[in-house]
């Protein structure tokens, strides 16, 4: 086995933005971490898309 899949990091929700146009947005950190997070997935042998698709959206 490739070792454990990490779960995803959460998307923010719309609300949660304060639409500012703040540099780095919430979001930002968000898409940073989302991609932290399917390098280590794809490290591990996995399709992050794939995977993705097993952890409900809220």
């Amino acid at each position: 086995m490739a070792g454990e899949i990490p779960r995803p990091p959460d998307k923010p929700r719309d609300y949660e933005c304060c639409k500012r146009g703040c540099c780095p947005c919430i979001f930002d950190y968000y898409y940073d971490a989302l991609e932290r997070w399917e390098q280590r997935v794809e490290a591990l042998g996995h399709d992050p898309k794939e995977v993705l698709k097993r952890f409900p959206s809220p």
